[in-house]
């Protein structure tokens, strides 16, 4: 393992090097070709060393590249190596190490076809389709990238025509070349179009890539991504599947229709004309011209309904290359199958469909309110059908637009309330509103003029809610709050100063969108339960997180420009202790939950005490109530990731440290100095110490939560910071909740753990650099003492605290260390501060000593300022001690 570590090293520093080595490249480099091909033909680290090599030396205007190893040489090094076919043809599913050799051993292959196209040969072809898989994944983007370059070397696929691919094509291969070309014929249209996965191809129209390019503009080698997709390998590439149905249809071929339509060609075909690229939709028209024009002269069971649907298509379409709304031809791909399909219900409705329209109005949903408002015997089948035709036809603002110009989310959202609606109707509509959730104009207009957030609070104001329909609710909130964010997401999870310039040059939220946002969140608290999915779990505390801190970014801005906001304060104790409870729940921390039990029995908080004893048990029947208790028993048994837990239980604590206690005793003494009446005084007194009692508690349990979880995970500085800054400003300012932390001795060994941590590395991070100084301050803060001598020390590193805002690195650098060791002497109960006054006294001592000089890597200068610098803090502490 230290030899491929060294190895992966040096080859990282070697591809660091590669731009500034012009003129006269190493005469080592071909004894470094022939080794490394022979020996480290598996190591994809050493073959995108070698790519970037290629890419970088063998240009003509470099005059020491002719002495280089050929590159038809080092290509036939490549292809003919006994590990090139295995290493090409192994499947892309068998691992990611195997799948990203093969991916680097195609960009190789593409770049030496780049710099030498003498190298292309048509016998390739075969090799190359046999390692295609026709997907949209990175390796089969960049094959398919390969083939195109051989076509423009002048090797032309017209042999292949009809193509086939992945081992079908191996196996071809073979046969033609076992056979001979005079009893080898092509493949059959059956043949090509078996090889296409029906799922996979429902999954490609679901998911189209609109934005896919079919030719590639100029030189640009920028493969296609797409956010919104999670896995692009298991969606086809319209730029293969496109020019290999137009040649399927050709004239001169005879064309099964029916098997064309039901491998959900046509479906495909007819998705490609909402396709934002002029060339995707040209291409597609071609195919859906020549398909129509073979089934006139075919003949199959359905062919009037597939023509009438085709013609109304045609009908509708009143521009050259028009593009259409993406939920119009997915209703066309999705009505081509329901007639294939006679024995189905909705085959009826198509039908009456296509008898009673001439053309498709390109600004209406088809049949979407005959559909919805049904009242045939199968109208809930009817419903579902057009209600998954929504959920899987908005991509984009004009789908939105179509959809909301005939007000369906209007009606859609009244269903929901409805007593007719069912659990699966509900789910859909959730589905619907949470993918329309993606859209800019969507999120914000559903907000403003549908008033969805209210919406959701009357659906949360249920007892309970199923676990779909609860997940459903939190991914919506999710991307409503991340899509009306937009760009403000990068700056929100940057620095202080990145903060500042957003305030400044961008366009805030308002302020009561943002609280709308916090009210809903809080509110589905209470539904948070353990047996839900972990990944929602995450989506929701980072959710609540992220809307706090923005709006508490939002209130910080109102304070500088002078003006004033209402209810600063929407989250409650009450609060912050049920979210603590809901995540006790989540990770069983059994500690955690009798101290927030013994806390509600103490203080007499029903809500919390009834949310304890429910247990989350819904009062549903019992034939579901065995499904629940299965359902948690399931969430028990799988595991969590540690990491996935970490990241939770970080987003949690950053939702609770924008919690701040109010003590009710505080505010009357601010009334009463000044001059405002009191009105029965004695029972306000009451009142107020028993609220003032329950706050102390919750912010004395809060704290401790905290600082423990932050010295018990692996802290980041900029966690440390925050939690720090949130205890400086909550905390420490109410002594008897700081009295009670100080006297829990796990919490103060905790506590100086975390700052042992902080102390060991003094170099202050970009991000956080006041850490150190903060971090001191609250300790200093927590360790006063009545002594005397720990006093009169405290007063003298207070003049030398001075110094840490000057700008000498040197001078905060010695105050930090001096100032740790006070705190240490304090925070460990010694009476003398021995530690300290000998360390300082030690110092003083040392500068009339001469030790033996030795190679230090620090230069003299630099330690001669600093030992000037740490023994001049000494004497005058010397001074005032004395």
């Amino acid at each position: 393992k230290a030899k491929e570590e060294a190895e992966k090293a040096m080859l990282l520093h070697f591809k660091k090097l590669l731009p500034f080595v012009r003129e006269d490249v190493p005469a080592e480099w071909n004894g470094f070709v022939k080794t490394g091909l022979k020996h480290r033909y598996k190591d994809w680290e050493f073959l995108d060393a070698l790519n970037a090599a290629i890419g970088q030396w063998y240009e003509s205007d470099i005059p020491s590249s002719q002495g280089l190893v050929p590159l038809p040489t080092v290509h036939m090094m490549l292809t003919q190596h006994s590990l090139f076919l295995p290493t090409l043809l192994s499947s892309q599913q068998e691992g990611s190490a195997t799948s990203h050799l093969q991916e680097v051993l195609v960009d190789i292959l593409k770049t030496i076809v780049k710099k030498c196209p003498s190298v292309c040969d048509g016998n390739h072809f075969a090799i190359l389709l046999g390692a295609y898989g026709a997907t949209l994944s990175n390796t089969d983007q960049k094959i398919l990238r390969l083939l195109q370059a051989y076509e423009m070397n002048n090797h032309s696929l017209t042999e292949f025509r009809l193509l086939l691919w992945g081992p079908a094509a191996v196996e071809h291969h073979k046969t033609r070349k076992t056979l001979g070309k005079s009893l080898w014929q092509q493949p059959s249209m059956d043949e090509i179009l078996s090889l296409l996965d029906r799922e996979k191809m429902m999954e490609t129209i679901l998911h189209f890539p609109q934005h896919r390019k079919l030719i590639a503009e100029g030189e640009k080698e920028h493969l296609y991504e797409d956010s919104g997709i999670k896995e692009l390998d298991k969606l086809y590439d319209p730029c293969f599947l496109l020019p290999l149905f137009s040649e399927l249809v050709r004239p001169e071929l005879v064309v099964d229709c029916v098997k064309f339509v039901d491998a959900n060609a046509l479906g495909l075909t007819m998705v490609a004309l909402s396709s934002y690229d002029y060339n995707m939709r040209a291409a597609a028209n071609y195919v859906l011209g020549c398909f129509l024009s073979h089934m006139e002269g075919a003949r199959f069971r359905d062919k009037r309904q597939l023509q009438y649907l085709m013609d109304i298509v045609k009908n509708g379409i009143r521009q050259p290359n028009q593009r259409l709304t993406f939920l119009l031809p997915l209703y066309v791909a999705k009505a081509s199958q329901q007639i294939l399909k006679p024995e189905e219900h909705i085959y009826i409705k198509m039908s009456k469909f296509l008898l009673s329209h001439q053309y498709l109005d390109m600004k209406k949903v088809p049949d979407f309110y005959k559909l919805f408002y049904s009242f045939d015997f199968e109208h809930k089948v009817e419903r579902e059908w057009i209600l998954e035709l929504l959920r899987d036809g908005i991509r984009d603002k004009y789908c939105y637009e179509l959809c909301d110009n005939q007000r369906i989310f209007h009606v859609i959202m009244a269903y929901y309330n409805s007593p007719l609606s069912d659990e699966i109707s509900q789910n859909l509509v959730l589905e619907i509103l949470k993918n329309a959730s993606h859209v800019t104009k969507a999120a914000y207009q559903l907000i403003r003029d549908h008033s969805l957030l209210t919406w959701i609070i009357h659906i949360l104001e249920k007892r309970y809610l199923e676990n779909k329909l609860l997940a459903n609710l939190i991914s919506l909130l999710h991307n409503l709050w991340l899509t009306n964010l937009g760009k403000r997401v990068s700056s929100m999870a940057s620095g202080a100063q990145d903060k500042d310039e957003l305030v400044k040059e961008q366009k805030l939220l308002p302020l009561h969108l943002v609280s709308e946002f916090v009210s809903v969140l809080v509110a589905m608290i209470r539904h948070i339960r353990s047996n839900l999915d972990f990944i929602h779990i995450t989506q929701f505390f980072s959710t609540l997180g992220s809307v706090l801190r923005y709006r508490s970014m939002v209130l910080d801005a109102f304070k500088e420009m002078g003006r004033f906001a209402v209810n600063e304060l929407l989250f409650s104790s009450l609060d912050a202790l049920l979210i603590l409870h809901k995540w006790s729940t989540i990770e069983k921390d059994l500690d955690l939950q009798e101290s927030l039990s013994s806390l509600a029995q103490k203080h007499k908080i029903k809500e919390l005490l009834s949310t304890i004893k429910e247990k989350y048990k819904p009062q549903v029947p019992h034939k579901l109530r065995k499904q629940v208790e299965a359902a948690v028993q399931s969430h028990e048994e799988a595991p969590q990731e540690l990491s996935v837990v970490k990241a939770t239980r970080n987003h949690v604590k950053s939702v609770l440290i924008h919690w701040e206690p109010v003590f009710l005793t505080l505010s009357l003494r601010l009334e009463k100095e000044q001059g405002e009446a009191a009105t029965d005084q004695c029972e306000t007194q009451d009142k107020s110490s028993d609220t003032d009692s329950f706050e102390s508690a919750a912010a004395c349990l809060i704290a401790k939560w905290i600082l423990r979880t932050e010295s018990g995970d692996s802290p980041t500085p900029e966690n440390i910071y925050t939690s720090l800054q949130w205890f400086q400003t909550s905390i420490l300012p109410h002594g008897p909740v700081v009295e009670e932390l100080l006297e829990d001795r796990v919490l103060r060994s905790s506590l100086y753990k975390l700052y042992s941590t902080v102390c060991s590395d003094m170099k202050p991070t970009t991000s956080s650099p006041d850490l150190l100084p903060l971090f001191n301050t609250v300790m200093v803060q927590l360790t006063k003492t009545p002594k005397s001598t720990a006093n009169l020390c405290l007063d003298a590193l207070k003049a030398v605290s001075l110094s840490s805002h000057e700008e000498d690195s040197v001078q905060k650098a010695v105050c930090y260390f001096l100032t740790s060791l006070y705190i240490q002497d304090i925070w460990l109960g010694a009476d003398d501060l021995d530690m300290f006054r000998s360390h300082v006294k030690a110092v003083c001592q040392a500068v009339d000593l001469e030790f033996p000089t030795a190679k230090e890597k620090t230069p003299k200068r630099k330690k001669k300022e600093t030992q000037e610098t740490i023994v001049s803090f000494c004497k005058d502490l010397t001074k005032t001690l004395l």
